[in-house]
């Protein structure tokens, strides 16, 4: 059996420990994505003192924040970073520690009970610092450069960190004589909108290491433009089924569904010759997580199907947007085609206590126990962390705190070990 550890939280605001933790957090959700920046919504207990004499509701005035700063800062945008971790006894040094949310609160929502006492909470919610690329509306030609270069210089306007690991190199350079980029929208949407031209994953956290202190995290929040890392070297360790009574993965769900292309088409009539340029993709770009893609099977299925009359082929056309050259107009098939090409989704949820890391969106990882079809690698789209408060104990015994990932897992093939 896996050794079994206590679960703790740790939260720190403006890059300074929370030391006020004990059961002031009743409840607690980070959601890690791959296709979207990063939130979380916290569930505090607002109970004020002497609430029947004055009426005044200090966590909502000051709160935790009193000590911090020298008058209330109302909690919008102040920067909250939120660490899980595990340990082998309950208050000791965690053993292993993630980092998973670096950004800030974007919005506060005082609840008043009908007791007032002690059923009131203050709730609030946020985004990572990725929502600070979200306040100015940009218009700007981009022009002479790669979507990679414009990654990196809008990365490097907010202060993130990134590498060549973090941003992938990408082509055409616009030659502006012939063609460039507008930007009509916020950094965060231009970026987004660059990412899914190239099949990309596009978004920012937390890169490990001690958090630094101050309003802005700096280049402790790592930025990344690429695509999802399928074949990454470093697996998360194995999420079993089994022993029964004991796995990691508490229940598992998966689906995969027939109606969706196998194939896209793109096309376009290039600028200058007013020729039709064609591109087909039947291939992600990257490995295949399995053998049986949905190509295979639906290739064999409707071949039984139809026999010797004509079948239909599930492949989808498009008339690409504004592809640059032959190669722009590949890249914009292929990013079609990688939204469509995830052929299982996997839901289930993660018994942390046993597991031996903190379990992370965006990366790869194994299943074992669910049979040879499903057994092997995944990508890990989503994980929603979740902690929170037995607030039903009673009081004589000790409170319970449960900390659970729900996991969002993505295959593009079925059977065989990837």
């Amino acid at each position: 059996m896996p050794e079994q550890r206590q679960t703790g939280l740790r939260i720190w605001l403006g890059g300074k420990p929370l030391e006020r933790l004990g059961d002031w957090v009743l409840q607690l959700e980070v959601e890690e994505r791959s296709d979207e920046a990063s939130t979380f919504r916290m569930t505090v207990d607002m109970s004020p003192i002497e609430a029947e004499e004055t009426g005044d509701w200090d966590v909502i005035e000051n709160g935790v924040f009193a000590e911090l700063y020298a008058v209330p800062q109302l909690y919008l945008l102040q920067r909250v970073t939120i660490e899980f971790n595990l340990t082998a006894e309950q208050d000791a040094e965690p053993e292993i520690a993630a980092t998973v949310f670096d950004g800030y609160v974007t919005a506060v929502e005082p609840v008043f009970g009908e007791a007032r006492v002690p059923d009131s909470k203050l709730v609030l919610s946020g985004i990572d610092a990725s929502c600070l690329m979200h306040f100015e509306t940009v218009t700007k030609d981009w022009h002479g450069k790669t979507d990679a270069e414009i990654a990196k210089e809008i990365f490097g306007k907010y202060g993130f960190a990134f590498d060549s690991v973090t941003v992938e190199d990408t082509t055409p350079n616009r030659d502006f004589s012939r063609a460039s980029m507008i930007q009509r929208g916020t950094d965060a949407e231009f970026l987004r909108m660059l990412a899914r031209r190239n099949g990309f994953e596009v978004y920012v956290e937390p890169a490990g290491g001690e958090v630094e202190p101050g309003a802005h995290p700096g280049t402790t929040v790592k930025a990344y433009f690429r695509s999802p890392r399928l074949d990454e070297p470093k697996v998360q360790p194995e999420l079993t089924l089994f022993p029964r009574d004991a796995p990691t993965l508490i229940e598992f769900r998966a689906r995969w569904e027939s109606h969706q292309p196998t194939r896209i088409r793109g096309w376009q009539i290039e600028e200058t010759t007013r020729k039709i340029q064609r591109t087909d993709i039947e291939e992600p770009g990257y490995e295949r997580l399995g053998e049986y893609g949905r190509a295979q099977i639906l290739d064999k299925r409707l071949g039984e199907i139809f026999g010797k009359g004509t079948r239909p082929e599930p492949a989808d056309i498009q008339s690409m947007d504004v592809p640059h050259d032959d190669l722009d107009l590949t890249h914009l098939a292929r990013a079609d085609y990688r939204q469509a090409d995830w052929f299982v989704v996997g839901t289930g949820t993660v018994r942390s206590e046993l597991y031996p890391e903190i379990v992370r969106s965006r990366r790869p990882i194994k299943l074992k126990g669910a049979g040879h079809l499903l057994d092997g690698r995944w990508y890990m789209l989503a994980v929603r962390h979740r902690w929170g408060v037995d607030i039903d104990q009673p009081e004589e015994e000790p409170v319970i705190r449960r900390y659970e990932p729900d996991v969002t897992m993505v295959r593009n093939a079925l059977g065989g070990v990837g």
